[in-house]
């Protein structure tokens, strides 16, 4: 099975229905098919099976069409975080040994400036300097390429978000892909309803999406940049029936005043992912939306998912174990997961240790990089850095990064805990935890805390609150009150930068 295998089994049913639109333009399961065939002719006239090319835009038709085209050709997109520093485009082509690069016109001469000189630079309404993609494209035939693409080649090489050095390419397979759209599928219980793409595609878990839609045979609506007010009016206007959202959009959306003007009588489903959720958040949520809820977890590495708390886990969590909306649910379909510790042996449920995974949707590796495949991969199972437990129904909950973790005294300090105490107080409208250095203590936490608008909450009424709630070393000892917390494309608080100013002036990181 290969990712444009999911696109022809609809294009052969129900070819005359729209599976792809962006507002302006609609596209049939045929017409898809027919572009995605041309793009891989192209593709295959530029490149050798296995080469790269970098595919750098916003959310649009052309990329899902483009990661179909690649797929047929046998080519390797290596998609670019279009927020990006070009130096940082530059480190991921030059690494990737990209030939090609296909680019908006938005980007080109930024990446064009920092291309290597064997990358050619085709672009997506360019200015006309550079040769035109959708000119590139239409001179070739709309129908099958002549070319033997194997399950196990490699789909993509997606590059990690590199919060802490640099980025690394992951490896992952057609089946992979394939494997793990079917499984995201099987926990949306979505089949042929009308979807929206907010994420964005450079991202696992935006694009193993797309796929799960289309393994459903759903029609789906690309929105090429997310703004609460619009992603509010689509969901309440164009009778979208599913979407997924990162929680940080999530908590833009609710605290809209648009919000509570609309209706979403439509919307069915919300799925939400790649960075944990406040309780009191998706709470909030729930109750504006009035929709189902499911949650997957996962990473780059993983395809995109691990594990879902499904919609009826979060129904019994609002009735009966509220302290549920905090799990990121049990494992997909033909996946296992465990808790480790530090010599990778097994632990009990309800032991804390390093969340692993093993399933069809692993990476094949690192590019170019045996050590780190060797080490995350290490036993057949993906060592996910996650810090976690398994309670006894097998309900996954992650409390850490391993990274992130503080140790304070000699006692672990898992942050996200005390974030979880940071939101159910009145006036907090973000927080994070950072360890910061302590003479006394070698770390000790730092509540980094936004204000909620016209709220006076001060520092005592923080660590007060906190008192009440935590054991006396967890509670943070001070805090900082910020206008935003730094955060990627994906939404994920970027705790390194939190952190830099208070370590800058020591030789470690650690104390």
């Amino acid at each position: 099975m290969r990712v444009h295998d999911l696109l022809d089994h609809w294009a052969a049913r129900h070819p005359d229905e729209v599976y792809l639109s962006d507002g302006e333009r609609e596209l049939t399961w045929r017409e898809v098919r027919e572009w995605s065939c041309r793009i891989g002719h192209w593709l295959a006239s530029r490149l050798e099976p296995g080469e790269r090319f970098a595919l750098l835009d916003r959310n649009s038709l052309e990329m899902i069409a483009i990661y179909f085209g690649a797929s047929r050709a046998g080519v390797v997109p290596v998609p670019l975080n279009f927020r990006l520093a070009p130096a940082e485009w530059e480190f991921i082509v030059t690494d990737a040994g990209c030939a090609l690069a296909v680019v908006h016109g938005d980007y080109e001469d930024a990446l064009a400036a920092v291309a290597p000189d064997r990358m050619a630079v085709v672009t997506i309404d360019g200015d006309g300097t550079r040769p035109d993609f959708a000119t590139e494209v239409a001179g070739h035939p709309g129908t099958d390429l002549d070319r033997d693409v194997s399950p196990d080649a490699v789909f993509h090489q997606m590059y990690t978000s590199g919060t802490t050095g640099q980025p690394k390419g992951a490896l992952v397979s057609q089946l992979a892909v394939c494997l793990n759209a079917i499984q995201f599928h099987a926990g949306l219980e979505a089949v042929r309803v009308s979807s929206l793409c907010t994420m964005p595609l450079f991202h696992a878990g935006a694009e193993v999406s797309v796929f799960a839609f289309t393994v459903g045979g759903c029609s789906i609506r690309v929105l090429r940049d997310f703004d609460p007010a619009t992603t509010l009016r689509i969901l309440a206007e164009d009778r979208i029936r599913t979407t997924g959202l990162a929680p940080a959009m999530i908590q833009a959306m609710i605290a809209h005043p648009l919000a509570k003007e609309l209706s979403f009588d439509d919307l069915d489903l919300i799925v939400y992912g790649s960075a944990p959720i406040a309780g009191e958040v998706l709470a909030l949520a729930m109750e504006l939306f009035e929709c189902d809820f499911a949650q997957a977890y996962g990473m780059t590495e993983l395809s995109a998912v691990a594990t879902m708390l499904s919609r009826s886990d979060h129904v019994v969590a609002l009735r009966h174990h509220r302290e549920l909306l905090t799990s990121a649910g049990r494992p997909v379909l033909g996946t296992q997961v465990r808790i480790v510790d530090e010599d990778d042996q097994e632990l009990p449920w309800g032991s804390t240790g390093e969340v692993v995974v093993r399933g069809p949707q692993l990476m094949s590796g690192y590019w170019q990089q045996e050590e780190a495949t060797a080490a995350a991969l290490r036993g057949g199972w993906m060592h996910t850095g996650d810090v976690g437990h398994l309670d006894r129904d097998g309900y996954l909950f992650v409390s850490d990064r391993v990274k992130d973790m503080i140790i304070s005294g000699g006692e672990n300090i898992y942050p996200r805990q005390i974030e979880e105490v940071l939101f159910e107080l009145d006036g907090v409208a973000d927080a994070a935890v950072v360890g910061v250095p302590s003479s006394q203590w070698g770390e000790r936490p730092l509540a980094v805390v936004v204000r909620a608008p016209g709220s006076d909450l001060t520092e005592s009424a923080v660590i007060d609150f906190c008192r009440e709630r935590l054991a006396s070393y967890k509670c943070p000892s001070a805090v900082a009150f910020v206008d935003a917390l730094p955060r990627n494309t994906v939404g994920k608080v970027l705790k390194r930068e939190l952190r830099a100013p208070y370590w800058a002036d020591l030789e470690r990181s650690v104390n």
